[in-house]
């Protein structure tokens, strides 16, 4: 009797049984430019994902994110939130004048006492569980990019991408965010 075809059936289901473990990379949103309010980064080489609940930004709006397009007196500012309020950590954009696609650099040192004078920069930051907050910002020694890749003021959607380091104030420590994208309604 030959077994050949059992052999074969047998294998065939054990291998449609497994299930192949996404990437780090594969558990990011697709990179889209329809408004849909995903964003996300890796964080160290891990999935940084905001929360679909809350957002830890002071104003913000539900699902983890905010983009807000703004008049200053420096120009059209445009701020990206990212927040994931389970562990308390998040990240914040800043561009100080947008009004098209295009690529802006992070590699100016950043403010709070600026305010909106200060330069394009990135600040991840983590609030929960600890006793003093911390920020990491981009600055001259950790620097980065933005890509704004649709910027539509009638749809009112802001999508790109971005990749940068941000470095802590009082200490050596640094944190790689790569793969960054956005799709945000503003």
């Amino acid at each position: 009797m030959n077994h050949l075809p059992l052999l074969l059936l047998t294998l065939l289901l054990t291998a449609s049984a497994c299930k192949k473990e996404k990437t780090e990379l594969e558990k990011l949103p697709d990179a889209t430019q329809t408004g849909s309010g995903a964003g996300a980064f890796l964080l160290d080489g891990q999935a940084w994902l905001p929360d679909n609940s809350k957002t830890i930004n002071i104003g913000g709006g539900g699902g983890g994110f905010l983009a807000r397009w703004r008049r200053t007196k420096t120009g059209r500012a445009l701020e990206l939130t990212f927040g994931k309020y389970s562990d308390g950590t998040g990240l914040n954009i800043y561009l100080p004048d947008v009004r098209k696609i295009g690529t802006f650099q992070f590699d100016q040192q950043a403010s709070i006492m600026l305010g909106d004078r200060n330069p394009a920069y990135g600040v991840y930051f983590m609030t929960k569980s600890l006793s003093i907050p911390r920020s990491f910002l981009t600055g001259p020694t950790a620097t980065g990019t933005l890509t704004i890749t649709r910027f539509d003021t009638v749809a009112h959607i802001v999508s790109g991408t971005f990749e940068m380091t941000v470095k802590e104030d009082k200490s050596p420590e640094t944190h790689q965010l790569t793969h960054g994208r956005f799709d945000y309604p503003f």
